[in-house]
């Protein structure tokens, strides 16, 4: 991917309210659509489909959005799940894959579902939640960007 220089400026992204309170899942969730929209904007531009300016301003957009929604990834006793501003710690990629590969086990209609279940605040969420420890899952991470 080229390089993208992540500058911090207001985005319209997930509510604060949102990011307090909020079910790991549903956290999960917009940081995992995030990730697929960075991982489109890369393809689209690749390809030639997208220009560089227009590339370099949705993937900063993305970054900020995105930094913003892995902070709140605390709650789940992340530590520092973002170094800087379009930045994650091995700790946030971890966690992110754990989620991930837990996700690729599921049908689009579970995964709806559960999302549903987590919409509403109900307790059977819970229950879907990935097996083992994200702490000693792989750390890599799910997009590169060189930030400069």
């Amino acid at each position: 991917m080229p390089k993208a220089v992540a500058k911090s400026k207001s985005v319209a992204g997930p509510g604060q309210k949102f990011l307090l309170r909020a079910p790991e899942i549903l956290i999960f969730s917009a940081c995992y659509g995030m990730v697929q929209e960075l991982r489109t904007l890369d393809h689209t531009f690749e390809a030639g489909q997208t220009d560089e300016a227009a590339f370099v301003d949705r993937v900063n957009a993305l970054l900020v959005e995105l930094s913003c929604t892995a902070e709140a990834t605390h709650r789940f006793d992340l530590v520092m799940p973002v170094t800087g501003c379009g930045q994650f710690s091995s700790s946030f990629w971890k966690w992110f894959n754990w989620w991930n590969d837990y996700r690729n086990t599921l049908t689009p209609a579970q995964i709806d579902q559960i999302e549903r279940f987590g919409r509403a605040r109900k307790f059977a969420v819970m229950g879907h939640r990935p097996g083992g420890d994200w702490l000693t899952y792989r750390h890599t991470p799910a997009f590169e960007l060189e930030i400069t």
